[in-house]
């Protein structure tokens, strides 16, 4: 297990994807908390293969932010992240995380895997699913 912190102003993905880079992360899983200013979350829809998004602004809370942290299809570090985070008057927003701004702080627990996790694409869904190898 790791401890990562990011600062006001850090995007939440390229700088959680700079620090596993760092610690040569293979795969895993990140589990975070903290405040965003700005948040872009997504929404998959199955039968057209589309996402929809919703950008958010303001003092928002992160209730819940996980991710898992795989190989993607060009071996590079892929993260698979999902949020749940509340604005200033608690009103709850839950989707796939595209972008985040920190407003002050972010912190998050690494748990590291040996195993080998890479992603392929899947026609039939329309995304890149973990491959287990």
């Amino acid at each position: 297990m790791k401890i990562i912190r990011l600062k006001k102003g850090d995007e939440i993905l390229s700088g959680i994807t700079k620090k596993l880079e760092a610690m040569g992360t293979k795969c895993g899983v990140v589990l975070g908390l903290g405040a965003l200013s700005f948040a872009e979350i997504m929404n998959y829809n199955l039968k057209n293969k589309r996402f929809s998004s919703k950008k958010i602004e303001g003092a928002l809370e992160i209730g819940s932010f996980t991710a898992v942290i795989s190989r993607g299809t060009d071996s590079k570090i892929a993260l698979h992240p999902h949020i749940v985070i509340s604005d200033n008057k608690f009103k709850t927003f839950a989707g796939h995380l595209k972008k985040g701004i920190v407003s002050a702080t972010f912190e998050a627990v690494i748990f590291e895997s040996n195993e080998s996790i890479s992603r392929y694409f899947d026609s039939k869904i329309g995304l890149n699913l973990l491959k287990l190898d």
